[in-house]
């Protein structure tokens, strides 16, 4: 038993560090601590790395380079330039000038706004996974930092594009600095969603509503506006960037339908269904909060994009276009700017639900206390002044003049102040929410205890309020993502909470199944006339706690991974010539073991991976081979993934879901096998491949050459016609010709001497085997 828990422990252990590469968005990590799951706010590096100002130059072939851009500009059509950035070069990226009021603003200067396309005229060119880059020039910002600002501190609490600055030369001549902005694309969602085969819309003006001048703001087209049923009625508001889906119009229909339709007291647990809707109101928050001009909370149909995630059903809006934020003009927005008009329905019917309400406040609270700390914005200001102050004062393309950046940084620390002071005057914002501490999760009465398949978990937390606790409830998920499902918490005494009154609340979460993910937080409610709420994580949904349910150690270690090969560039052909990753099980007892509902797989956030087929019998001290391909196609022992040469973790699970074996290997060795050594009950080991054998390579060779003068002689070898077999085999004895699965596909008897017609045999490596003797045998054509 102790052996279990300790192995049971070192599993966890040992997934938690691995998920980063195999299951995890980019955006999301685990604290020191391992029990909380955060999403966003982690500090980027490479291209968009911040405290420092990366060096772009773009390099034209053409003499004409900038009245080309001019030409093209309402045509978007890009034109070639070598872009060197940090001394790395990328040749052939296509540049054209963007944007429409940062263009028509600054059309008498040469500060123009660009974007630049790495794999426009080069296919599959990018930069770090990225592809398309924004190089803004700040129009009406004289500060040359709102964006950046703005960008870098909303990181935390909603999906928005990460920035970076860049000093610009094009042709070598000084252009100045610019922000360099994320795109919205697919190499963003892959970042901070499951996967990004989802559908992402950017919502536009509607025809001649201007060029980029405004007009016609919340005028009830796409806010997620429900227009009807009619998909034709929605494509002139919203641009489709992004689809695997045979059907998209229909979920921004079903989502807009839901929101708009929905009798209020019917949409908090109807709505979350069709959207996302804490992301929804942390993006409200953050837009009304920055005072943000270009948002989805002041011009109610563009600036923004909505993604439907296919994991979960739900639309998600995201933040776009931040260069117009903490504009003095807006620092009276209320918390509840636009909540009235009922074309913006975000806020409109959303905050018509009290509970949701609450909900939204709680964010507001929370991104006023940590982000316009007024100490630790203006530091932050200062610092980002600091960095950029030589590059703006020498910059000779700036729109507006060194003077009027100097002046506007004191503007940015008063709206920050300001807006801060006025946003609290609201009576029902400037509310003493609960204080939630000592959060923690246990199983069978012990703290911190990671359940296995068969175990609820307690989870207690300590709560204080100034004037009365109203509830207490906790909010739980199976899964990194989807919908939470709530449930009261206990100050009883029945809960494993203590003594009933003393503080700590207590509830349980049911068993989940092994192997799964499990997210929770806490919601605490004042007992005051507006029932105020306070999360705990503060940044509750997209921070949360986590706990992950261990599968069981099988007590029967019959079946083992004996040998893997995760770098095979030339040792072992599979059934069609190819020179995959392949992974070896043996059995290593007496009796035949049936492997049908196995599972085979290098995720740890996914255990049911690759299904080994049903009727799949191991006999005992036998071997059988699985191409780790990613190509279902050529056959049913060719798993569902590929194994990383850099290293990975590879877990074998029996059909009652216990952990029959894992391996965890580093960086693999090309053309060599990874073995155990004692065959089947060794560490492993790196040497020469044995497919299909032992890996006790002294034994494989007196197997081959023992007391009974067995011997097989193959040529010619490899062959793709016809292969001489010579043996000394009795009258009688069989000789088996075996594939690289295990599987006997011929089998010889009656003589010393064979020719064997291989020319319809698939390519690969076959063992040519009578009693003890082996050889292989490669089949090439």
């Amino acid at each position: 038993m102790q052996k279990i828990r300790l192995l049971t422990v070192l599993f966890l252990v040992n997934t938690i560090h691995l998920i980063y590469g195999q299951g995890l968005p980019r955006e999301m990590y685990l604290s020191s601590d391992l029990r909380t799951l955060y999403t966003g706010g982690k500090a980027p590096n490479g291209v968009f790395e911040q405290g420092t100002i990366h060096q772009v130059n773009l390099v034209f072939p053409q003499a004409n380079y900038w009245s080309l851009l001019l030409s093209n500009f309402n045509a978007k059509i890009d034109i070639p330039a070598t872009m060197i950035i940090d001394g790395q070069t990328y040749d052939s990226v296509g540049v054209r000038f963007k944007g429409q009021t940062s263009y028509m603003g600054a059309q008498n200067s040469q500060k123009k706004s660009f974007n630049l396309t790495t794999n426009s005229f080069k296919k599959n060119q990018d930069i770090e996974g990225y592809t398309i880059f924004n190089i803004n020039n700040c129009y009406q910002d004289e500060s040359f930092m709102r964006e950046y600002f703005f960008l870098d501190n909303i990181q935390t609490y909603i999906p928005a594009a990460k920035c970076s600055y860049i000093h610009l030369y094009l042709n070598g001549v000084n252009w100045g600095l610019y922000p360099m902005v994320q795109q919205i694309n697919k190499p963003f969602l892959k970042e901070r969603f499951m996967t990004n085969d989802g559908t992402n819309w950017r919502a536009d003006k509607p025809p001649g509503g201007g060029g980029g001048g405004g007009g016609n703001w919340g005028d009830g087209t796409a806010a997620l506006n429900y227009l009807g049923g009619d998909s034709a009625l929605y494509k002139p508001h919203y641009t489709l960037k992004s689809t695997k889906s045979a059907t998209p119009w229909a979920d921004l229909i079903n989502a807009c339908s839901r929101l708009e339709n929905t009798p209020i007291i019917n949409l908090e647990t109807m709505l979350p269904d069709s959207l996302d809707v804490d992301r929804s109101l942390w993006h409200v928050a953050s837009e009304i909060i920055f005072g943000d001009d270009d948002s989805y909370v002041y011009k109610g149909k563009m600036d923004y994009f909505a993604y439907y995630e296919p994991e979960t059903h739900r639309l998600t809006p995201l933040e776009y276009d931040g260069n117009s934020a903490m504009d003095p003009a807006h620092n009276t927005w209320s918390a509840f700017y636009n909540q009235s008009n009922a074309n913006y329905p975000l806020m409109n019917r959303i905050l018509q639900v009290p509970r949701l309400r609450q909900r939204y406040l709680a964010h507001v609270r929370t991104i006023l206390t940590q982000a316009f700390d007024t100490a630790t914005a203006n530091a932050k200001i200062n610092t980002i002044k600091s960095l950029i102050d030589s590059v703006v004062i020498n910059d000779p393309k700036k729109l507006y003049s060194y003077a009027a950046f100097n002046n506007e940084i004191p503007v940015l620390k008063n709206f920050i102040l300001s807006h801060k002071n006025n946003m609290m005057a609201l009576a029902e914002l400037n509310q003493q929410a609960p204080a939630i501490s000592n959060v923690s999760f246990g199983t069978n009465g012990a703290q911190w205890s990671y359940p296995t398949g068969s175990d609820s978990v307690n989870i207690l937390a300590t709560v204080t309020s100034t004037n009365g606790i109203f509830a207490v409830r906790l909010f739980y998920a199976t899964g990194i993502v989807g919908n939470f499902t709530a449930t009261t918490m206990f100050d009883d005494g029945m809960h494993n909470d203590g003594a009933s009154g003393d503080g700590v609340y207590g509830a349980y979460i049911p068993a989940k199944s092994s192997g799964s993910w499990v997210r929770y937080y806490i919601e605490a409610a004042s007992n005051n006339t507006y029932k105020s709420v306070k999360f705990s994580p503060e940044g509750a949904e997209h921070d949360v706690y986590v706990y992950f349910v261990t599968p069981a150690i099988s007590s029967d270690t019959s079946v083992v991974i004996n040998e893997l090969m995760a770098a095979n560039a030339t040792a072992v052909p599979d059934n069609f010539g190819e020179y995959d990753d392949w992974i070896e099980l043996y059995n290593k007892s007496a009796i035949p073991v049936d492997l049908s509902g196995w599972v085979l797989t290098d995720d740890s956030l996914n255990l049911d991976k690759y299904a080994i087929p049903q009727g799949t019998i191991l006999n005992p001290n036998s071997y059988i081979t699985f191409w780790a391909d990613e190509d279902a196609s050529q056959g049913n022992n060719h798993c569902n993934f590929k194994l990383s040469s850099q290293g990975e973790d590879l877990i074998l699970l029996n059909a009652n879901h216990e952990i029959a074996d894992r391996i965890l290997f580093g960086v693999q060795q090309v053309d060599q096998g990874y073995a155990r050594v004692p065959n089947g009950t060794g560490g492993f080991i790196f040497q020469q491949q044995t497919f299909g054998y032992s890996n006790n390579l002294f034994q494989a060779i007196e197997d081959n050459f023992s007391d009974k003068p067995e011997y097989i002689s193959l040529f010619p070898n490899p062959s793709s016609s016809f292969v001489n077999i010579v043996t000394n085999a009795d009258e009688g004895e069989t000789v088996e010709i075996i594939n690289a699965i295990g599987e006997t596909v011929r089998s010889l008897s009656g003589n010393k001497n064979y020719s064997l017609d291989v020319s319809l045999m698939p390519q690969g490596i076959y063992s040519v085997r009578f009693g003890k003797a082996v050889s292989r045998l490669v089949v090439q054509h």
